[in-house]
Parts: C-alpha cells; sequence; structure tokens
C-alpha cells in the first residue's frame, strides 16, 4: 500500500512538472519553427535553429515519457493489428539491437486487433528490446511473441476480459528478485551513468494501465528476462490509416478571426504569430475575463483556442460561459494532459501541447472541413 500510494504521488509530482514543461516547450518550438522560415538564406543560422528544434523535441520526448508514467498523456487510441505493427518495426529493431542479437518472432495464430496507441506501443516495444539489447553485451537472441487471450480472467489487478499479450524476453544477464521488484520505478536504472534515464519501463508500465492493460516483468538472475505487455482486445475492425494533410491543404480558403485564450503570455504569442503566419487574424486574450470581454463585444470571432489550466476558470468553465454568449462557436481546447478532469462536462476538439504550426492548422482545416 505504501509503495503503491508513493508511487501515486510520484505520479500526480511527474505529471505537474511535464505539462509546465510541456508549455515551455510550446513557445520555444513554435518560435523556432517560425524562425526558421525566416533564414533560408543563412545556412549557419538555419542549423543553428534546427539544432535548437532537435533538442526541443527531445525535451518534448522526455516530458512524453513522464506522462506516461503519470498516465496523463495524449493517446490516439483505436484498433491495432500487432502482429502487422511488429512486421513492420522488425528492420528498425534489428538496426537497432545490432548485429551480435538475433530477432525472432512467434506468433500464436490469428491474434485479434487491440485498442491501443499505434505510436506509443511502438515506441514501447523499441524500448524492450533495446533493454533485452544492453544485458546481452556478449550477444544472444531476442523473442518477441504475441498471443491471445479469449474470456481470460486474471488473478492480478486485470479485469476478466479478452486480451492479447506481446511479449519481449531475452537470454541475458536477468535481474535479481530485489532489481525486479523495482524495476518499474521511475529514474531507477541499472544501466551506468548517462546510459539511461530510468523512464523506459516506467512509460512502458504507465501506458499500458493508462489502456486499460499491464505490464508484467519475470526475470531471473543469469537466465534472462521476459517482458509482457497486455493490451485489451476488440473486435472492431482495423482501418487504413490517413496521412495528415501537406500544411498548404490545411490552409483555409478564407481569413478567420481566433480568439486565443491562454495566461502563459509567451504560448499566447507563439500561437499567435503561428496563426498570422497562416494567413489568420488571431486575437489574443491572457486571461478568462479578457476572453469573455471580447466574446461580448462586436468583435467577429470564427474560432476559440484556449488552454485548459487557467486562473479564474479553466477552459472548459470558459468555454461554457462563450457559448452561452455565441451559441455554436467552434472552441478547440489545447492542453498537455490525456483526459480533462472528473467533472469538465465539455466534450470538445483538444490540441496537444506541444504542437506544432502544421497540427494548428490541420486541427483548424478539420473543425471547418466538419462545420461546413
Amino acid at each position: 500500500m505504501r509503495q503503491s500510494q508513493k508511487l501515486e504521488a510520484l505520479g500526480q509530482l511527474t505529471g505537474g512538472v511535464a505539462h509546465d514543461f510541456n508549455n515551455l516547450l510550446m513557445a520555444v518550438l513554435g518560435n523556432l519553427e517560425l524562425a526558421e522560415k525566416r533564414v533560408d538564406s543563412d545556412p549557419k543560422t538555419v542549423r543553428l535553429i534546427r539544432g535548437a528544434m532537435d533538442g526541443a523535441r527531445r525535451g518534448a520526448s522526455l516530458t512524453q515519457r513522464l506522462l506516461a508514467f503519470a498516465r496523463q498523456q495524449e493517446l490516439e487510441v483505436r484498433p491495432v493489428d500487432l502482429a502487422a505493427l511488429v512486421d513492420g518495426m522488425l528492420d528498425l529493431l534489428k538496426r537497432s539491437v545490432g548485429s551480435t542479437i538475433d530477432i525472432r518472432t512467434e506468433f500464436e495464430g490469428t491474434v485479434p486487433p487491440v485498442l491501443a496507441d499505434a505510436n506509443q506501443v511502438e515506441l514501447a516495444l523499441l524500448n524492450l528490446a533495446v533493454n533485452a539489447r544492453d544485458a546481452m553485451p556478449e550477444g544472444g537472441t531476442v523473442v518477441i511473441g504475441l498471443r491471445s487471450f479469449e474470456d481470460y480472467r486474471p488473478a492480478d489487478e486485470l479485469p476478466a476480459g479478452c486480451y492479447v499479450c506481446l511479449s519481449v524476453s531475452d537470454s541475458g544477464t536477468g535481474m535479481d528478485e530485489a532489481t525486479l521488484q523495482r524495476a518499474v520505478d521511475p529514474f531507477f536504472s541499472t544501466k551506468e551513468l548517462g546510459k539511461g534515464t530510468g523512464l523506459g519501463l516506467s512509460m512502458i508500465h504507465g501506458l499500458a494501465l493508462q489502456l486499460g492493460g499491464a505490464l508484467r516483468l519475470s526475470s531471473k538472475l543469469g537466465e534472462g528476462t521476459s517482458a509482457e505487455f497486455w493490451l485489451p482486445a476488440t473486435s472492431v475492425t482495423v482501418k487504413e490509416v490517413i496521412m495528415a494533410p501537406s500544411q498548404e491543404s490545411c490552409k483555409t480558403s478564407t481569413p478567420l478571426s481566433i480568439l486565443v485564450v491562454d495566461d502563459d503570455a509567451l504560448i499566447a504569442m507563439s500561437t499567435v504569430d503561428m496563426l498570422e503566419d497562416l494567413g489568420h487574424m488571431p486575437i489574443e486574450a491572457n486571461s478568462p475575463s479578457d476572453a469573455l470581454a471580447v466574446a461580448r463585444s462586436d468583435v467577429k470571432i470564427d474560432l476559440m483556442i484556449t488552454d485548459y489550466s487557467m486562473p479564474q476558470m479553466n477552459g472548459a468553465e470558459l468555454a461554457r460561459e462563450i457559448l452561452v454568449i455565441r451559441p455554436g462557436l467552434p472552441i478547440v481546447v489545447a492542453t498537455g494532459y490525456a483526459d480533462l478532469p472528473p467533472g469538465a462536462g465539455i466534450n470538445l476538439p483538444r490540441l496537444s501541447k506541444p504542437y506544432t504550426q502544421q497540427q494548428l492548422a490541420s486541427q483548424i482545416s478539420t473543425l471547418f472541413a466538419v462545420v461546413s
């Protein structure tokens, strides 16, 4: 119970810190993206900006791991064919583990789709493969398995149901019982300094819980380790993924008057600049009261983009007030959290922080395609 409470407290703290970092990275990435467009004639400056953007993206990747541990990351859950996903990753996995390690697959018959975020599952599988590689410095074998369970009634915290188990087993050094018990703790790592963040397994553990599944580890010292990633199965047919439209196709035919609400001036300024670059006419409001004042005025508003976590009132509360004043106004909530807190009581399109100009343009284009 104490261990569970400790992890829950760490998750809340980690999620809060990651959310704040997402806000900072939002401002950094947005401004760098716009700056890159304006210095095409200076190759050295372009290189410096791209280096800064790469660093910021690595920071965004780290915050996603932190949010995964805290079970607060934004997920795009849809039916996923795990067999096809693994087959599509084999070349990448083989390059990642090196030539001294043999990767084999063992799939048990036809495996049903699972409800998951394909990108996050790919990241989890890559993390497990890299961990297996590090446990076999002299080389060895990694076996990626897939098997399904109908009407499964587990003995642990998983509810009864249909599941698919994605397993990664190695023939490496293994772990003793004490190490195994701490394996999913955030920032715990058996790797030497600078070789790991200690967030890989905790990220996978948090992802599994967020998707309604579980991560199970078994290991014996000198006999290798097996990691099982359990995910709920679904009978929904897997559909083809639609590629995101290009930035040019995301531009709306006419400029829109867009109310941008964020109590963080840096983020508001970055979003305003991105919208202006897309040809829109943004109106900046740095508080819910400012936004309400604009809504009550005669200013034309085609769309409102609002942060969720703000003083005075949150984004959902602001949206309800705005819709009373301007019924039918399209509203997008920008947030770094996966789920709005209980009681938010409003279902709005969401933009995940930190977002790029392309993602912003795509959200606007999608929304107005639906509206029209």
